[in-house]
């Protein structure tokens, strides 16, 4: 069966995402994880708090960037898994793509302007590089 991976950011519209991957379900089952990354806290403030605590941190606010994905996935019947990890954007959906061996990473379309068309500066041009010929990158709008 075939793996998607749909990283969805906080204070992003993922309807676009959603959509997509309810349109590829439709055609094929696949197995979707949703996928939040919380960047991690400083160091010199980390180290104040429990564990426990800034795990459940991270977790709380992963899940509230993905609650709207969710319910739209719930809706459509479409069954998928979610998960909150916490490190460097990029490497981390590099790194959780690799171990779920997914076919696609789910992002949107390329910014205008000079950047992005250069890949600079944006998740899916980091992916890119980091991923090589890994895994494929389908863009949406």
């Amino acid at each position: 069966m075939k793996c998607v991976v749909v990283p969805i950011e906080e204070g992003r519209d993922s309807a676009w995402a959603v959509d997509h991957v309810i349109g590829l379900y439709r055609q094929e089952p696949l197995r979707v994880f949703l996928l939040n990354v919380q960047p991690p806290l400083p160091h010199y403030v980390a180290r104040f708090i429990r564990k426990a605590e800034l795990q459940a941190f991270h977790r709380e606010n992963g899940m509230r960037a993905l609650e709207r994905a969710i319910g739209r996935l719930d809706e459509a019947g479409v069954p998928h898994a979610d998960r909150v990890l916490v490190g460097r954007k990029a490497e981390t959906i590099v790194d959780f793509a690799r171990k779920v061996s997914c076919a696609q990473i789910i992002l949107p379309k390329r910014g205008a302007g000079l950047l992005p068309s250069l890949g600079l500066g944006s998740i899916g041009g980091q992916l890119r590089h980091l991923l090589g010929a890994g895994c494929d990158i389908c863009e949406v709008y």
